[in-house]
């Protein structure tokens, strides 16, 4: 059996700003709790692959977001930049 977390980041008008992070991890089957002599066992087993499997998939994620940001402050510099030099220009004529 399988749990699929799926991580959206999105704007304030609901476009993403990135792409969907997804991971997959394995979880016990239902059958795999017989009796309350193996719930634990079986539960903490479900867990710690959630657990690991929720971190990975924010850690990809947040390094998808701050790729966005880096991309977004390389064009505001850039255009930062066109300004400076139009005004450079402006003051030399």
């Amino acid at each position: 059996m399988k749990m699929q977390i799926t991580v959206n980041i999105k704007n304030e008008d609901n476009s993403e700003l990135t792409e969907s992070t997804t991971i997959e991890v394995d979880i016990p089957e239902v059958e795999a709790f017989t009796g309350p002599e193996v719930f634990d066992e079986v539960f903490d087993h479900y867990e710690r692959g959630v657990i690991e499997a929720r971190n990975g998939v924010v850690e990809k994620a947040t390094e998808k977001y701050l790729s966005a940001v880096a991309k977004k402050k390389r064009s505001q510099s850039s255009i930062c930049k066109e300004e400076n030099s139009l005004k450079d220009q402006k003051s030399i004529l």
